[in-house]
């Protein structure tokens, strides 16, 4: 009996050691179970996706709550936050986002815990989210936002949405002067209302929450057809408290920042535009033909968006031929009067040949006299 009941022991234990706090306020699981939990990574074949890059040298602000630096898939990982509105990751948000974006995992060769996209970017955390689960002031994210800017991010990852506020707009237009892109969550949990800002303000490259049967979870709030579909449902993720706790919704952004992160790493030339185009042009479309108020421009594809050539890192526009006034292309311009049907010119010339026609004559018809 005392071995059926030591048996018994046994395998409870094994059981818990890969039960998965579903709150910060749960008791911390352990992370054996959290890997194979994350249903989305071999949909997005990191595994060859990191042959090709980790993200080395890309700083990723988190503009929420705060990360927590101690947690074990983000040791090493975060660098010395600036917090505007003296919180410390309240809420957990933070340290969800930068686990998507940059976990590393722990254990033997990291096998254990969170694995982010992008597992060798840096992670600046910038906190601006006052009290838990409230919507922050815009101009308060916006201030955010200047200091990711200024502390030397390349990708800021916004995900939760606020009211419009002209300081907002601009200060995602400074961003983009500087060369940062912007992320930003567009939707959240399905019935829950959500306020599309910034993913309305143009330059913004937004997320669209995906379940695990490939649907669209929560359409986009700004109903703009840019956004990127990527997973969005049930996403396991670090905790404040050294644990795990599943998300959904706008928490998605964290893997789309994660992505941006690799193209910004792998393509260093690029500029934050270009890499939220190569993004979008690399999606894989779904749902209705071209970009839709569903879908956006697709379904991520790291694969392509690391593997498709490379345009320069300065695009030179390829320009028209100027159009002369008189709206003859200028490739025309070298074209022979002889050879040329364009009446226009012929306007021009046949008065003059008329005139000097009637002068010769004249002179001809004069007396010649001594």
């Amino acid at each position: 009996m005392s071995a059926v009941r030591s048996t018994g022991l046994a395998a409870a234990g094994c059981l818990l050691s890969v039960v998965v706090s579903l709150g910060a306020g749960a008791t911390p699981a352990l992370a054996d179970g959290v890997r194979g939990q994350q249903w989305y990574l071999s949909g997005l074949d990191l595994t060859a996706v990191h042959a090709v890059t980790r993200g080395q040298g890309v700083t990723v602000a988190v503009v929420d709550s705060g990360v927590a630096a101690d947690h074990p898939d983000l040791v090493g990982s975060v660098l010395a936050g600036t917090e505007t509105a003296g919180a410390r990751d309240i809420d957990g948000r933070g340290t969800a986002l930068a686990s998507l974006i940059a976990g590393h995992g722990h254990g033997v060769n990291g096998a254990d815990g969170v694995l982010g996209v992008a597992p060798d970017a840096r992670i600046l955390p910038v906190a601006v989210a006052s009290l838990p689960g409230t919507v922050m002031d815009p101009n308060v994210l916006a201030g955010g936002i200047d200091m990711a800017v200024s502390k030397g991010a390349k990708v800021i990852c916004v995900g939760r949405g606020v009211a419009p506020s002209a300081q907002l707009r601009s200060s995602v237009d400074g961003a983009a002067d500087a060369d940062v892109l912007v992320v930003a969550a567009d939707g959240d949990v399905a019935g829950t209302a959500f306020s599309p800002w910034p993913s309305s303000i143009e330059g913004v490259l937004t997320s669209i929450a995906l379940d695990r049967s490939g649907n669209v979870a929560v359409p986009p709030a700004s109903h703009r057809t840019s956004g990127i579909a990527v997973p969005g449902v049930d996403l396991i993720s670090a905790a404040p408290n050294g644990g795990y706790r599943m998300q959904t919704g706008a928490t998605g952004v964290g893997i789309l920042c994660g992505a941006a992160a690799l193209v910004r790493a792998a393509y260093p030339g690029l500029s934050a535009g270009q890499v939220a185009e190569r993004l979008r042009a690399t999606a894989d479309d779904k749902g209705a033909a071209g970009p839709d108020s569903a879908f956006g421009a697709g379904v991520l594809d790291l694969g392509k968006a690391l593997s498709a050539p490379a345009p320069s890192a300065s695009p030179s526009p390829v320009e028209e031929p100027a159009a002369e006034p008189s709206g003859v292309p200028a490739a025309h311009a070298a074209t022979p009067l002889l050879d040329s049907r364009d009446w226009h010119r012929w306007l021009v010339v046949i008065p003059l040949v008329l005139f000097l026609a009637g002068l010769a004559g004249y002179a001809f018809r004069r007396p010649v006299t001594d």
